[in-house]
């Protein structure tokens, strides 16, 4: 076999096994916070003779935690536009730490957070992403001489993750067309393979998926009339959600210097809604799949009301320190609103209602319009259309915006 597709392969190989690695490994992060929260939230808090004491107890041991982590290694759990943020400006990823991303996320979550999982996720996955690139590196441009070196060096240097490693160089690397294209081809590859095990080993251990169908829908021209009233209710509660960050924002500005202080305010935060309303605990993930049996036999009073604490809770979990993803909440807390629409319009499609309501409030709030890929998986097929006219609007909305910026003339005023 010719030296270099040796070389080439067994680097090629070696990258496949660490992206397996990494995809097993944020399976087992999302399995073991499930299986922990289910332990503390199900056996510690309510064998306790009074529960109440035991929530409190509970959330003081996290609150210390969130509280001296955050004091010692700053705003942790990272997400993925912090990681992004990093590469751009420092060209490079500092992922040493991403043991601590791990662990801080992993008790945020389990004390009951408002908050997903999805931001340490990905951005403890993009950092890895990264280290996997500069073990791969080192072993692309030393391979001749790790050849040479006796077995236990080789397995030290091939396995050890904290040393042997290659940063970037691009001088070094070269940037070819060929190359690029071979670069992207390997990355879509690495990104199958780490998708594959993360799926088998959640299947394995029987994990919630991140997403379930409300139901079938079989909407028409009735439903088209309310389109454009719906969206723009939509518009208008994502309003409140400023208005609920802005306030909450001024109140923790009173908490800036005092970061256990508010850990443990947040604290208290998690313990009132534990009491109150168990079901906003957490990011809403699971709640969303109880919701499609019950949503439409609630009164759209607690809808509402759960749809705004919802986002309260969210917003005063993140400005306390208890930090995590916020996508999860505000889709759940836009589908709550949803479902709540739906029900002064009985003789309509109720799930064509929830799908508008709650794909044009999640995509105001986070301002992505490509969230709209995530909230398709929500819904059966013939909703589709309608989310991929809600995108389009946003991202012609967002086009407007830009071009007024570069100064451009807009030809019509479009408000949002």
């Amino acid at each position: 076999m010719n030296s270099k597709v040796f070389k080439i392969g067994s680097v090629f190989i070696y990258g496949l096994i660490l992206s397996a690695i990494v995809g097993l490994i944020s399976s087992l992060f999302l399995v073991l916070v499930h299986d922990v929260s289910d332990y503390i939230w199900s056996d510690v808090v309510y064998n306790i003779k009074r529960p109440y004491i035991g929530t409190l107890l509970v959330l003081a041991v996290g609150s210390l935690i969130v509280g001296f982590s955050r004091y010692r290694w700053g705003n942790l759990p990272k997400n993925a536009h912090d990681a992004i943020s990093e590469l751009k400006s420092t060209k490079k990823v500092y992922y040493k730490n991403v043991y601590i991303n791990f662990f801080i996320a992993f008790v945020i979550l389990i004390f009951g957070a408002g908050v997903g999982p999805e931001a340490a996720l990905l951005s403890s996955i993009f950092a890895l992403a990264i280290w996997i690139a500069d073990k791969m590196r080192y072993l692309y441009f030393n391979f001749n001489e790790i050849k040479k070196d006796k077995l236990s060096i080789k397995l030290k240097k091939i396995i050890l993750p904290h040393v042997y490693l290659e940063a970037y160089d691009e001088d070094k690397v070269g940037q070819s067309k060929k190359r690029k294209l071979i670069k992207k081809i390997i990355c879509i590859v690495y990104i199958v393979v780490g998708i594959l095990c993360f799926t088998l080993l959640s299947n394995y251990f029987n994990q919630p998926a991140f997403t379930n169908k409300l139901g079938e829908s079989s909407w028409g021209l009735r439903e088209l009339v309310i389109f454009i009233p719906l969206v723009l209710y939509g518009l208008f509660y994502s309003k409140i959600y400023s208005l609920i960050s802005l306030i909450i924002g001024k109140v923790f500005n009173l908490f800036k210097q005092r970061i256990v202080v508010s850990a443990f305010v947040g604290g208290l935060g998690i313990a009132l809604v534990s009491f109150l309303a168990p079901d906003l605990l957490f990011s809403g993930q699971a709640s969303l799949k109880n919701l499609a049996s019950v949503g439409l036999e609630l009164p759209i009073i607690t809808l509402v009301l759960a749809s705004i604490l919802k986002l309260v809770f969210m917003e005063l979990c993140l400005k306390s320190g208890w930090l995590g993803g916020n996508i999860l909440p505000i889709i759940f807390a836009s589908m709550l609103q949803g479902y709540a629409i739906a029900l002064l319009f009985p003789s309509l499609d109720p799930i064509f209602i929830v799908a508008v309501v709650g794909c044009t409030t999640s995509l105001a709030i986070l301002k992505s319009p490509f969230l709209g890929f995530f909230i398709m998986l929500y819904f059966p097929l013939n909703i589709i259309p309608i989310i991929i006219v809600i995108m389009i609007l946003f991202i012609g909305y967002d086009k407007l915006q830009i071009n007024e910026k570069l100064g451009f003339k807009k030809t019509q005023k479009v408000n949002f």
